[in-house]
């Protein structure tokens, strides 16, 4: 019976909705147009366009939201979107999943649409990332497969952090946040312009006490991080722009709070209208396991694209390489003075065309062919048809194919300094088709809301053992659905209400709760005069662990599926305007301190306890 919940609840909101948009409407205020306009977004086809004109099923979080949440990560930003699985498996490691497939390496997360990963092992460094959050302009995430214009690991969906431009910071802040727990959080931002010439420079330092004490003797009870960035922006007219950004990060005991990286990332971009190119270097360099090896990586990417408008067709045509390395050593014990290297090569094409027949429908089709020298030709496409069924309500129905790319670790790693989780050359890619149909209805100026309903299938997924080598061993298929109300009270009191729901099948574990099933999240922000309020509540369902979150790289939980606890979570913040420079604020992550599990509990290495955190903020701007 718990498969059908999801159908009477979207018929019983569909029908309260039109008694909601009457008691907005009855209320006497003003009309307020808060969600009047549309957003513009870029993450799903690589240019601009309206959200409800995406040919996937997009989220988007803004700085305004990102402020209120009184949150320190970006992984508590994200918590309370629908679809979107977040396990804090320690202070400093916040684990990603979109509907489902919660781990470091099913999501690509891209700042400015560079990617943040270490390629190595398709690890997510998102909580020692180079930027802090008030440099955040906007998060676009989109649900569900995104690689026509990103390859593999945009698997389950992709998240775009969107920085904002120097013009946007422009003059000088400074911003820090402490509590409990060691916590602190400080950065400053500089940013003006000189002629054509826009500039901004950051630097930062965030960290924290573990929720646990180690476990194990590598593990360590802190965490830090350091960070610098800088851009510069050169306009030569009004229409285009060469740009350089460059970011680095010191990070100690992240990674399951056994590693401590440097992240270097340096991107060179040339926009002007209906074309940008861009090159992109990164490197990670760390050492894990109490300095026992080091692991260097390093990428390279060429990337353009090129739009045109003709008619009523929009065309874009990519290309795409990428070459990328790495290297582990051993520093002590038997194999120190050792190497491994492995390289691999990447190069893809990509095409998409969106057809407006009319200002109703809209057909979107593309495609990606892509050449991967350990896994030979990969080919897969997206397309989509959009009904805008009147001036506030819309119908998309998608039907997309992806891939997720082995790491270099899973297929190269042969034992000779790093014994655990061998590598396999034969491993394929984990494949999945889906399809999904959304609405969206905006039901008054003051209220809308988004139904998805979709059902993936999955082959060839890869299972991970301590002892390897790697395999594919299993297919599955998911179905579920997501329904997400954003309302305004008053004009000084807004609110959202999400729900999930998603089953899956393995015919490894069989209707096992590998993710959990439900989820539901609300919250309410409300301002009068320079007070500002912020509420959020969460419930995450139960599910069986059978993959170790705080480690990936280890894979299956070797006792078999770890059960992890349902859990309810109330976070708050309050903030207080002193002046036009000045914001003071008082945060609470946890409030009423229900302490519980969001990853594996049981083993010898496993995720910790969370508790509360209290945290009190100030910022400035000169």
């Amino acid at each position: 019976m718990r498969k059908m919940t999801l159908i009477p609840l979207i018929t019983g909101i569909l029908v309260a909705s039109i008694g909601f948009n009457d008691l907005l409407r009855a209320d006497g205020m003003d009309e307020e147009l808060l969600f009047m306009e549309i957003p513009m977004v870029i993450a799903s086809s690589k240019r601009e366009q309206p959200l409800t004109e995406a040919a996937s099923s997009m989220a988007v979080v803004t700085a305004s939201e990102i402020k209120a949440s009184g949150a320190t990560n970006v992984g508590d930003v994200l918590r309370f979107i629908a679809g979107i699985d977040i396990r804090e498996s320690h202070t400093s490691q916040h684990v990603i999943g979109i509907r489902g497939f919660c781990d470091t390496s099913h999501v690509l997360v891209t700042i400015d649409g560079n990617n943040v990963f270490m390629y190595h092992a398709n690890h997510i460094f998102l909580d020692w990332a180079p930027l802090g959050l008030e440099e955040i302009d906007r998060i676009e995430i989109i649900k569900g497969p995104g690689a026509i214009f990103y390859g593999g690991n945009a698997f389950s969906g992709v998240i775009n952090i969107v920085t904002k431009t120097p013009e946007q910071l422009e003059g000088t802040q400074v911003n820090a946040a402490g509590g409990n727990w060691d916590t602190i959080r400080t950065n400053i931002i500089h940013a003006g312009s000189c002629g054509n010439l826009d500039y901004s420079l950051t630097g930062g330092h965030r960290g924290a006490e573990e929720w646990e004490a180690p476990k194990i003797e590598q593990e360590r009870d802190s965490f830090s991080v350091d960070y610098f960035g800088g851009r510069l922006i050169y306009h030569p007219d009004d229409e285009s722009s060469f740009s350089l950004d460059s970011r680095y990060s010191d990070a100690e005991n992240v990674i399951s709070r056994v590693c401590s990286p440097e992240t270097t990332f340096v991107s060179v971009r040339h926009d002007r209208p209906g074309f940008w190119i861009r090159y992109f270097h990164n490197n990670h360099e760390k050492t894990f396991w109490n300095d026992t090896y080091s692991v260097n990586d390093t990428n390279r990417e060429l990337e353009f694209l090129c739009t045109r408008s003709r008619g009523q067709n929009i065309t874009s045509f990519g290309g795409y390489t990428k070459l990328t390395a790495w290297e582990v050593g051993g520093l002590k014990g038997e194999n120190e003075g050792k190497t491994e290297k492995h390289s691999v090569e990447d190069y893809a094409i990509n095409i998409e065309n969106e057809y407006h027949a009319s200002d109703r429908l809209i057909f979107t089709l593309g495609g990606r062919c892509e050449y991967y020298s350990l896994l030979d030709y990969l080919a897969l496409g997206r397309g989509s048809i959009i009904y805008k069924h009147g001036e506030n309500q819309s119908t998309r129905f998608t039907i997309a194919n992806g891939y997720y790319i082995p790491s270099l670790f899973q297929q190269t790693n042969e034992g000779t300094v790093y014994p655990f989780a061998l590598g396999n050359r034969s491993l394929k890619e984990e494949k999945i088709t889906s399809y999904e149909l959304s609405h969206y209805n905006r039901l008054t100026d003051r209220a809308k809301l988004n139904i998805s309903l979709f059902y993936n299938d999955y082959r060839d997924l890869i299972d991970n053992t301590q002892a390897g080598p790697t395999k594919n061993i299993t297919d599955a298929y998911q179905y579920g659905g997501e329904l997400e109300l954003d309302f305004a009270l008053t004009s000084r009191v807004t609110g959202f209400a999400n729900y999930s729901y998603q089953h899956i099948h393995r015919d490894d574990f069989g209707n096992l709760h590998v993710d959990p099933e439900n989820k539901f999240n609300c919250g309410l922000r409300a301002s009068a005069g320079s007070w500002s309020w912020n509420t959020a509540f969460r419930y995450v369902d139960e599910y069986y662990e059978t993959y170790l979150t705080s480690n990936p790289v280890f894979g299956r939980v070797k006792a078999g599926p770890s059960k992890v606890d349902s859990y309810v979570v109330v976070d708050a913040c309050i903030a207080y305007r002193v002046n036009n420079n000045l914001e003071l604020a008082i945060a609470a992550y946890n409030l009423f301190e229900n302490k519980h599990y969001e990853s594996n509990p049981d083993g010898w290495h496993t995720g910790d306890k969370v508790g509360r955190r209290i945290t009190v903020s100030g910022s400035y701007k000169f």
